[in-house]
């Protein structure tokens, strides 16, 4: 690769992770100091380190005890999805919710994005410039990451900072929705890379599309909720229907688990 090249895969593969966080930045009505959502993007980012420390201990403890489809099921789930979105919730619990104007749901929205995307941006850097993926070409990795990787990782940030945002910001269920908030992360990513390893990519797609619908939806209300209280000055009046993005995810992630044992006893 020519040096142009290198800085054009550079920013393939940051822009759509940037892109991404300013949206959902602007649609926040009460912006965050822009400082302290950069922070969050970078630690996030920085992840990494102590990913490279915990990836080989779990990789071990894989190859030791599971074979197959087991194999493959927990390192998608627990050595990809639960250590990562775990980091993640750590960037929104430790840094983000301490700011002091750390103040409503939305504001949990957007530090779950960006945390979310930072490790997104970083993570896909290495996509692209990683030797085993040579051959493939460094643009097209680029290309496909941005509206599969990429959109996951911001869609888990969304869903982790809404539960969160509920959890820190309503009376209702809180200790529930904060297991919610690492849990359905957690569920999402790992049987999204699943139905990757399993060859059955349409069906990651099927799952992005729903959540982007759901998170669209979801942001809107919360959109709408700031637009009242900008105006008229009166409580929060959200109300979202989170137990129902709970119980579709929830079974995806309970279907998931069957097909997996089921591919293992009956298929190795």
């Amino acid at each position: 690769m020519t040096i142009l090249e290198i800085y054009i895969a550079y920013l393939l593969a940051l822009v759509p992770a940037i892109v991404i966080l300013i949206y959902v930045y602007n649609k926040d009505l009460f912006p965050e100091n822009k400082r302290d959502v950069v922070i969050a993007f970078l630690l996030g980012a920085s992840i990494v380190l102590p990913l490279d420390f915990l990836i080989p201990i779990v990789e071990e403890a894989n190859d030791s005890f599971f074979i197959g489809i087991g194999n493959v099921f927990f390192m998608e789930f627990f050595r990809a999805a639960l250590l990562e979105e775990t980091l993640k919730f750590m960037v929104l619990f430790y840094f983000a919710s301490k700011l002091t104007n750390f103040n409503e749901p939305m504001d949990a929205i957007v530090f779950g994005v960006a945390a979310s995307v930072g490790y997104a941006a970083h993570e896909n850097l290495g996509y692209v410039f990683h030797p085993d993926f040579a051959e493939y070409g460094a643009f097209n990795i680029a290309f496909d990451r941005a509206f599969s990787a990429i959109p996951l990782h911001a869609l888990c940030g969304a869903t982790m900072g809404l539960f969160f945002g509920l959890a820190l910001f309503y009376d209702k269920q809180r200790n529930r929705n904060l297991f919610l908030s690492l849990f359905l992360p957690v569920v999402i990513h790992g049987s999204y890379n699943f139905f990757w390893s399993l060859n059955v990519g349409i069906a990651a797609y099927i799952l992005l599309i729903f959540l982007l619908i759901k998170s669209s939806a979801i942001m809107e209300t919360l959109q709408m909720d700031q637009s009242l209280r900008k105006v008229e000055d009166i409580e929060q009046v959200t109300t979202i229907k989170d137990i129902e993005i709970f119980t579709n995810v929830f079974y995806i992630g309970i279907l998931i688990i069957v097909a997996a044992i089921t591919l293992e006893v009956f298929f190795q």
